[in-house]
């Protein structure tokens, strides 16, 4: 069996020769660029470390590291506007192409300006433009990289651009002002992510109509669990974020015939019945250690035929600990998640500057032991 029919048998809750692994690619399920470094190094192989993530300092895995884990899937990432280039200052600082600016704090960059910090105004929302969607370079070369990746190798393909609203709006007005203005200033909240809404179905237009035909998974998520409950008032989830993001995955949806993972941390067993009524498939990384999240067979229980599990290793509790316990986990959430199939094996979020190489080939080499289904 192969890569594609692996993941498609997964996503459609049957069981193939060996449960599939979508990992190292996306930037929700990858690998830190110190931990990489680490890895590489442990494992002999000489290359250059590539970013493809720069704010969480993500790597992008080498096609020797992605096959010497089996790794099922292939990314196609867009292109970088025509209009914006990546450049660092000297002080670590960066802005995006929507004027959000960045500092590098040693592992990762944070917020450090906001370009709509001092808007008090929809008219004020009006006048700023964010980057153009549909730049025709975002775009070149996309069809045929996907075309050749479907016909000339077996991997399942993923969307590179993962749909969110709120991390958006966060970086616009910055995180205390825009949850305050969802509180104080609903029309004014709500205008902008309307505006985010609208760059995405642009962009996801102009993206799916170079790639819909071959892909077989797109991404699309906000975090709306915290380590103790929900993030918001699940009355004000219901109200103003699940309507947009259902908009869009319907957007997606009637463009591709890909299956949609949603990406969430936190405790967010309270929002998975509405996550599935927006038109998700699939739900990452249901972090293990977050409260009402600790029980895989429960998960398991309430997913099953509904929601795709995505991951679902216990990330920030163990992967810094020994062998043992990071294998005890992955053990744990293979027999508990696998069966029946409906499960995709990953590092459940990304794997961290502190995760030591030991104990990421004690992930994979765990996830070997159990990874076909007959294990029970």
């Amino acid at each position: 069996m192969n890569s594609r029919e692996r993941v498609r048998l997964a996503i459609n809750f049957k069981e193939a020769d060996r449960v599939p692994i979508d990992w190292g690619m996306s930037t929700v399920s990858g690998i830190h660029e110190v931990a990489y470094k680490n890895l590489i190094d442990t494992l002999g192989f000489k290359e250059e470390i590539v970013i493809s993530d720069p704010v969480q300092r993500l790597a992008l895995p080498s096609e020797d590291v992605l096959n010497y884990f089996g790794v099922d899937t292939r990314y196609i990432y867009t292109n970088a506007p025509s209009f914006w280039d990546y450049k660092v200052n000297e002080d670590g600082s960066w802005v995006d192409e929507n004027g959000v600016g960045y500092l590098r704090t040693k592992y990762y960059c944070d917020f450090r300006r906001y370009p709509l910090a001092n808007a008090t105004s929809i008219e004020d929302l009006k006048s700023f433009k964010m980057g153009d969607p549909e730049d025709a370079a975002r775009f070149a070369g996309l069809r045929e990289k996907a075309q050749n990746l479907y016909e000339n190798t077996e991997y399942a393909l993923v969307g590179g651009a993962l749909a969110s609203l709120y991390y958006i709006a966060w970086g616009l007005r910055g995180y205390e002002n825009f949850m305050l203005d969802t509180a104080a200033d609903e029309k004014f909240a709500n205008y902008l992510l309307d505006m985010i809404l609208d760059f995405w179905k642009a962009f996801m237009a102009k993206y799916l109509s170079e790639v819909g035909d071959y892909i077989d998974i797109m991404w699309t998520g906000d975090d709306w669990g915290s380590q103790f409950g929900p993030l918001i008032n699940p009355v004000e989830f219901r109200k103003n974020v699940a309507p947009r993001f259902k908009d869009i995955i319907l957007f997606m949806k009637d463009r591709c015939s890909a299956k949609m993972a949603y990406h969430s941390c936190g405790s967010v067993t309270w929002c998975l019945d509405d996550l599935y009524d927006c038109g998700v498939d699939i739900i990452q990384p249901l972090q293990a250690n977050a409260f009402d999240m600790e029980n895989s067979k429960k998960l398991k229980e309430m997913t099953y035929g509904k929601l795709v599990i995505h991951g679902g290793l216990n990330n920030q509790g163990v992967f810094h600990l020994g062998k043992e316990e990071i294998a005890a986990d992955v053990e744990q959430k293979m027999r508990d998640f696998a069966p029946g199939g409906g499960y995709i094996f990953g590092s459940g979020h990304n794997i961290q500057a502190n995760c030591s190489p030991e104990n990421i080939l004690t992930i994979f080499e765990t996830y070997k032991k159990f990874a076909q289904y007959a294990q029970k």
